[in-house]
Order: C-alpha cells, then sequence, then structure tokens
C-alpha cells in the first residue's frame, strides 16, 4: 500500500472509493450501465466491487486512493513478487538508467514513443514537472517522495523556482541528483504516487485534473470513463498504450456493501472478491472449501498491523504504561479468532518480506496481563485510568472486531478503554491533527525498502504528528533520517535493526500486531490473476486475464 502514506486500517484492506466528480446520473446496474456493457463485448469486461467511493483521481492529493493511478497512469519502475516471496525491480516507462559511485546522481533514459492517451507525447520534462508538483501543490500528500532531490526543501519552502536537482537534456534524457544517497530511490519510483504526469494535460485541466474523467489522462493501460458517484467507475482499455495489450478491454468497479458484494459474486456478477472485505465466518465456510480450492488467490501482505499510542495523551507520555498495554493486548488471540489464522505475529516495525527484516528483533514480545498490571502499578496506575481508541467508521468487520478485543483486554488490567466510531474522513483530519487518543490501522509498503515505513511514521517531528504518536526523541528522529543515506547494505541493516529495537521495544511506540495473508476469490471467467506485490487491495487490472 502507499504502496505507501499512512493508511487506516479499514482502507486498505478494500478496494476504497469516495468522492465527487463527473456523474452521469445512471444509477450502477441500470439499462444504460447493461446497455454498455453489450456494446463493449461481455466476454472482456472485468467486473469489480468497492465498498465506497474514491475521493480524487490524483494521486498527489491522496494517499489512501489508488486504483485510478495504478490503472491509468505509469511510474518510471515497476516491482514484482518473485516466487520466493522477494522483490525486484523492472523498467517501465524508463528504458534505462545508471547510477554514480557515489549513490547521489541518477541518468535517466525514457522509453522512446510513449505518449499520453489523448496522444501528447511523454517527455523528460513531464517528469521534472511531476516531481515539482509533489512539492508545490498545497495539498500535496506525497511530499516524502521527493524530497530527497537536491533541492526539493527549498522548492518545498517557497525558496526556490524549480528543482534544481532534476536535469532534463533532451526530451528522453534527465538526471535525478540526490542531496545524500538513498539505496531505496529507484523502487520509490515504482509507487503510485510517483506516477508521472503530462505537464501540458495538468496545466490546461486546472483544477478539473483529477476530477473530470476526460481531463484526468495518463500514459496507462486504462482509460477513466465515468466517475458515477457513490455508483461506479468505468475504464476502458487505452489504444495508445505503449506497453503489452490487457485482456481486459473494461472494467467495471461497483461500489457496494460486502454482503452485497458476496451475494454478487455466488450470483456470477463479480469476477474477482476480495476475502478481507467479507466476514471471516463466511470466508472460512464457503470459500475455504474443497468448492474453491481452486479459485483461491493468496499472497502474503508485506504490512505491519498495529495499534498506535499518542504520546501527547497522558498518561501514555509513559513509556511504562506503553509497555503495559503492549503486553495487555492478546495478539494471538485476534489473529487466530479473527483471521483464522491466516497471517503470522510481527513484532518489529518491517513486516516479514521488507528488506532490512531483522529476525532478532522478533518473539520478544509476549501477551503477559499480569506483568501489565505491575507495569501500570510502577508507573502510579494500580486502579487503571480512561483510554479512547479511535474506530473510522467504514472499517470492515474484522477490524471493528479487532478493536473490541483490545478494549476488552485493556479492561482486563484496568485500564478502562472505550471506543469511538468517527465517519471516514473525520477520522482521518482526527488522527492527521495528532490528537487521536489511540487507534489501530496498517501500513502496506509502498516500496521495498525499510525507510518507507520508519521514516513515514518516525523520520520527523511532523511525520509523528501526522500519525498521532507524537514521538518526542529527536536524536532519533534524526538517525532515522539519516539511516537513508547509508551506502553500505550491511552497514544500513544493521542501523534499521538498532532503531527498531530502539523504537518498539526500548520506547514502545507501538504495539506491533500482525501480518496476514490476503485471499481473493477468482471466478471461472478468470483464468489468471496477480494481486500486488505487497497484498494491496487495489490492483493492477493488466495483471488479470480472462478466459
Amino acid at each position: 500500500m502507499t504502496k505507501r502514506n499512512i493508511i487506516a486500517f479499514a482502507l486498505l484492506i478494500a478496494l476504497v472509493f469516495t468522492g465527487c466528480a463527473k456523474s452521469s446520473g445512471t444509477p450502477a446496474g441500470s439499462d444504460q450501465a447493461a446497455q454498455n456493457t453489450a456494446s463493449s463485448g461481455t466476454e472482456s469486461v472485468l467486473k469489480l466491487a468497492a465498498s465506497t467511493d474514491i475521493t480524487t483521481m490524483d494521486a498527489h492529493r491522496t494517499t489512501n486512493d489508488y486504483i485510478v493511478p495504478m490503472n491509468v497512469f505509469d511510474t518510471l519502475f515497476s516491482i514484482v513478487k518473485n516466487d520466493d516471496g522477494s522483490t525486484q525491480i523492472v523498467n517501465s516507462l524508463a528504458e534505462s538508467y545508471d547510477i554514480s559511485d557515489d549513490g547521489k546522481t541518477y541518468h535517466f533514459t525514457l522509453r522512446d514513443g510513449v505518449t499520453f492517451s489523448d496522444g501528447t507525447p511523454l517527455t523528460a520534462q513531464d517528469v521534472k514537472f511531476t516531481f515539482e508538483r509533489i512539492l508545490t501543490l498545497p495539498e500535496s500528500a506525497q511530499t516524502d517522495f521527493a524530497i530527497a532531490i537536491d533541492g526539493a526543501q527549498e522548492l518545498l519552502d517557497g525558496n526556490a523556482d524549480s528543482l534544481r536537482g532534476i536535469a532534463v537534456e533532451d526530451d528522453r534524457n534527465f538526471t535525478i541528483t540526490l542531496a545524500e544517497p538513498f539505496a531505496g530511490f529507484i523502487a520509490s519510483l515504482a509507487t503510485p504516487s510517483t506516477i508521472i504526469y503530462s505537464e501540458k494535460i495538468v496545466t490546461e485541466a486546472g483544477d478539473d485534473f483529477g476530477v473530470v474523467p476526460e481531463k484526468t489522462i495518463g500514459t496507462g493501460p486504462y482509460i477513466i470513463k465515468e466517475w458515477n458517484k457513490g455508483n461506479s467507475l468505468i475504464f476502458e482499455y487505452n489504444p495508445n498504450y505503449w506497453g503489452e495489450e490487457p485482456s481486459a478491454k473494461r472494467v467495471e468497479v461497483t461500489v457496494m456493501e460486502p454482503q452485497v458484494m458476496n451475494m454478487a459474486f455466488q450470483k456470477g456478477d463479480l469476477d474477482i472478491i476480495d476475502c478481507l472485505m467479507l466476514d471471516s465466518a463466511i470466508v472460512d465456510s464457503t470459500y475455504k472449501t474443497d468448492a474453491y480450492k481452486d479459485k483461491i488467490v493468496s499472497i502474503d501482505r508485506m504490512g505491519m498491523n498495529f495499534f498506535i499510542m499518542n504520546e501527547n495523551v497522558e498518561p501514555m507520555g509513559d513509556v511504562q504504561v506503553r509497555k503495559a498495554i503492549q503486553c495487555a493486548i492478546d495478539r494471538e488471540s485476534i489473529l487466530s479468532s479473527i483471521y483464522e489464522g491466516d497471517g503470522k505475529l510481527e513484532d518489529g516495525i518491517y513486516p516479514t518480506g521488507c528488506i532490512g527484516y531483522s529476525n532478532e528483533n522478533q518473539g520478544w514480545l509476549k501477551y503477559d496481563p499480569d506483568a501489565a498490571k505491575q507495569l501500570l502499578a510502577d508507573a502510579g496506575y494500580a486502579d487503571g485510568f480512561d483510554m479512547e481508541i479511535c474506530l473510522d467508521s467504514s472499517a470492515i468487520d474484522a477490524v471493528k472486531n479487532s478493536v473490541q478485543v483490545i478494549a476488552q483486554n485493556l479492561n482486563d488490567v484496568g485500564i478502562r478503554a472505550t471506543i469511538r466510531t468517527i465517519d471516514h474522513a473525520s477520522f482521518l483530519d482526527h488522527r492527521n491533527s495528532g490528537e487521536m487518543s489511540s487507534y489501530m490501522a496498517l501500513w502496506i509498503l509502498d516500496f521495498n525498502d525499510p525507510d518507507n515505513i520508519i521514516y513515514t511514521f518516525f523520520g520527523s517531528e511532523d511525520n509523528a504528528k501526522l500519525r498521532s504518536s507524537n514521538y518526542h526523541d529527536t536524536q532519533v528522529m534524526d538517525r532515522v533520517a539519516a539511516a537513508k543515506t547509508i551506502v553500505d547494505e550491511n552497514e544500513r541493516n544493521s542501523e534499521y535493526a538498532a532503531l527498531e529495537k530502539k523504537l518498539v521495544q526500548d520506547d514502545a511506540v507501538w504495539v506491533p500486531m500482525f501480518s496476514v495473508k490476503h485471499l481473493f476469490v477468482k471466478s471461472d471467467r478468470v483464468e489468471k490473476f496477480i494481486p500486488h506485490w505487497a497484498g494491496w487491495s487495489d490492483i493492477y487490472f493488466a495483471q488479470i486475464t480472462l478466459k
């Protein structure tokens, strides 16, 4: 996910859509929708479901809504997952690249002949424009993906007119110079956060870009044809696409409740269903059976589920209290009962499969309510205290049930935990304000590098506030920011392991929970389906082959 860029747990385990944009005024499932399907050829139509609408089609304005960016636009590189669980980077819009000996300067050559879906040629200037827009758009949510470039901070602060770290040589060649070396830089160029925009198209579209489908134009395999508010998203094949022609020529994503999704799939009205959207009892009784054993598609998520505690909300500013909360939560029970054991406990910051994952930092955290009570007593809270857990109202049942168990676990050791349910938009605003007391969430990697998760949460005071942890140790934050510049791989991984231990074991910044398997079920119409390499619910339509 990310993917990417904290996303509330409820959002990253569903194809999530909210928002307002062009609407045909025709409800999903109407006669007109049926006529559109018939006209495109039902044998090449892929039907999917979403739980809510997107808020925008502009990747620079969101850390949640990636279904349009992933399928209508392209990045310079792509990430694929190998059979052994490792990942590799492959070229996309970039035909080739090389790196200077000091690890700071990257020279790129763009693929020849690529155009946007309206025929506008892709040029190196578009790449520079894209990263400058990330840094100058007032409501940009993606500045972390450009900040490593030389001169980025000056442009972000308004002290420069252009990004000096990107030099355009000609239409196909350009260099990017970083302020400091960053081993994860190429991988970061494979995320939806760094899709490449056309300067001409974005400028001419103005405020309509990311809102009006016909003005939100990319180089990817699909064109966004319709955004019917509250009902559906319709994609069609881009005939000007430079890559391999996808199997599905039209993709219809319909907004529906999870219970309706299940019935629609059973009736044959959906081609893929995301099991994380469904009640685990339904998944267990219906889909984990012999009838569907050949239809299940499973991927290990490169994601960390965690429980955040706000150090600015007393008494969670006391590390002993935070450690008590770590001991009080029965993670294994939640994983086995709510998620049917489809995952594994994680005891740190980096999920299994992430570069820099440290076996030495695993196995230390145990469920121990007696130890939790003693820690509370030592901190002066033998009689407990009142605590609020915030919950996104759009969360799926698994999240809601998990939070219920957490609240009960805390009450069992004397912490009087209450759950406050908040609508999605207010939840994000409250969390981003730095004032949310506590919450359960998920981070799925945007790119496979430890910096993607540790810097996002603990790389600066602003990042810590944005995630409502309000971690205070600026020396540790400085180490986190500096770790990305370490060139030697062994030295870098050693520092990341040390930081993980300091943050989670010594400072108890969060309760690490677990990573889970992501299960999908495909219909008889689907020959092959490759989920997102990190296990996002958002998927690449071109990685689905219809029979």
